[in-house]
């Protein structure tokens, strides 16, 4: 089913979406890294026209085409390289065990990635887990956490034991079809005691900034307001919503069946984050635009003053930022933590990835980066590395 056969809201269940920026084409295969350069500027292109629900402020794209995208070991979206993400992430492990009883519970993660956030709760909280990514390229089967790991998504319309909690980090925007994803969580949930986490891109960041993360496999993308109704919709109850990671992720807690006493019901979000959410998107198509050519103005600029600008991370949004701002490969590099990105090239563009270590040598004068959650984190290793350079975060 592509994007386009669905017009009406998933989150709210209201009327047609109203169309309100139209981004062109841009790269389909955000994580994927390749091998040779002719492999890479060979990756599609897919069409991104962004609507809006008005009632509620969820949005799509309309012109997502599932059939351009294939979720295999191939990509890689792994964050769990940054110290600054695994900090996080341990933190929210310990959050979770310390609200909801886990303790030989079963947990159901959908979208588990590498497996690293599974692991770390089954041991903090002495959890059985169930881990499935059709990304997931480690060794499948049962691990001394007490996780068990599966290459490929989760058999939803099979045989999945019963489960205690149900967690997908960073998957739920990728789906056709969020609302029916839900519906069958709650019905395989049944009358038991069932707890949930959702964590996605806070669109409220994301639609307020030049949108470096709005990409092709993100199909959905949800304020606090819409992802709560999109939950409640259905048939689960909200139990706690906010922002994570300096504003870059939104969560939801929810559950079912748990009773009056035992859920930590704290903060839910009102119609003045719906309004904010909408004011975001008015202007967005405009502020996308002007960030786009700025940032390709401003690296012409510091070129041809001399310097060899180099971009720092290589994930969704450097991919995003590469095709829109610097299609002619002019940065002196593009690096990332991540080794198994080093010597690879990026879709579309071609840029290669290097290892953050090359900038000893190449000296620039400044660093891009699109995540401002990891300036901290860039500047210590800049300086670990002796370079010094002026952080611009786009």
């Amino acid at each position: 089913m592509t994007g386009s056969a669905i017009t009406g809201c998933a989150a709210c269940g209201g009327g047609p979406l109203v169309r309100f920026a139209d981004l062109g084409t841009i790269p389909v295969q955000c994580g994927v890294h390749f091998a040779t350069r002719a492999e890479a500027t060979a990756a599609p292109l897919g069409r991104m026209t962004l609507g809006h629900c008005p009632g509620c402020g969820y949005v799509r794209n309309l012109d997502f085409d599932p059939d351009l995208l294939v979720y295999d070991t191939t990509m890689d979206t792994d964050l769990h390289h940054s110290p600054a993400f695994r900090a996080f992430s341990t933190e929210l492990v310990k959050r979770l065990v310390e609200r909801y009883p886990l303790h030989g519970a079963t947990v159901l993660d959908i979208g588990c990635g590498q497996g690293e956030f599974l692991r770390e709760l089954c041991h903090a909280a002495g959890a059985r887990g169930l881990g499935y990514d059709a990304m997931y390229a480690g060794p499948p089967g049962p691990d001394p956490s007490g996780a068990v790991l599966h290459t490929g998504h989760a058999p939803l319309d099979g045989d999945l034991p019963p489960f205690d909690l149900v967690t997908s980090r960073h998957w739920f925007e990728h789906l056709t079809d969020p609302y029916g994803f839900l519906v069958r969580l709650r019905e395989l949930a049944g009358d038991r005691p069932v707890h949930g986490y959702l964590e996605v891109p806070d669109a409220g960041y994301d639609l307020a900034t030049a949108g470096w993360e709005v990409i092709y496999p993100h199909v959905s993308y949800f304020d606090g307001y819409a992802l709560c109704r999109i939950v409640e919709r259905a048939g689960w109850t909200v139990l706690d919503t906010g922002q994570l990671f300096a504003g870059m992720f939104r969560y939801v807690e929810f559950g079912v069946n748990t009773g009056t006493g035992t859920s930590p019901v704290t903060r839910r979000p009102a119609a003045a984050d719906r309004d904010r959410q909408l004011a975001a998107i008015a202007g967005f198509a405009d502020r996308h635009a002007t960030e786009r050519h700025r940032w390709a103005d401003e690296l012409d600029r510091r070129i041809a003053a001399g310097d060899r600008p180099v971009l720092w991370g290589a994930g969704s949004r450097g991919v995003q930022f590469l095709h829109l701002a610097d299609p002619e490969c002019r940065l002196g590099a593009v690096v990332d933590v991540n080794p198994r990105k080093w010597g690879r090239y990026l879709p579309v563009t071609g840029h290669q990835v290097t290892a953050p270590d090359t900038l000893g040598t190449l000296r620039p004068r400044s660093v891009v980066i699109t995540n401002p959650a990891y300036r901290a984190e860039i500047g210590a290793a800049l300086r670990r590395l002796g370079v010094t350079a002026e952080l611009l975060v786009a």
